[in-house]
């Protein structure tokens, strides 16, 4: 499963729905070598907010990523994460 097929699927609260092993999926993309891949991976994990909660220690680490975006995703979607 894409990222655009995780945003594709819309819960009743106006985020995408997720289950376990989406959000697997995507942590396992936040430890890419390809920066984008990192970043795109922040990004949906933000669009799922509280859902993707399991990712947040992960997310932690890549504020201190060597590329300036996936840091600022990173705490973008831990901000989301925390936030509900």
């Amino acid at each position: 499963m894409g990222f655009k097929d995780i945003f594709k699927k819309m819960g009743g609260s106006g985020r995408p729905s997720a289950d376990s092993a989406q959000v697997d999926a995507l942590i396992e993309k936040l430890s890419s070598a390809d920066w984008k891949t990192r970043y795109d991976a922040c990004k949906a994990l933000s669009a799922l907010g509280p859902a993707a909660e399991k990712a947040s220690a992960r997310l932690q680490d890549l504020i201190d990523d060597d590329n300036g975006d996936v840091c600022n995703a990173a705490a973008d979607a831990l901000s989301k994460i925390e936030r509900a």
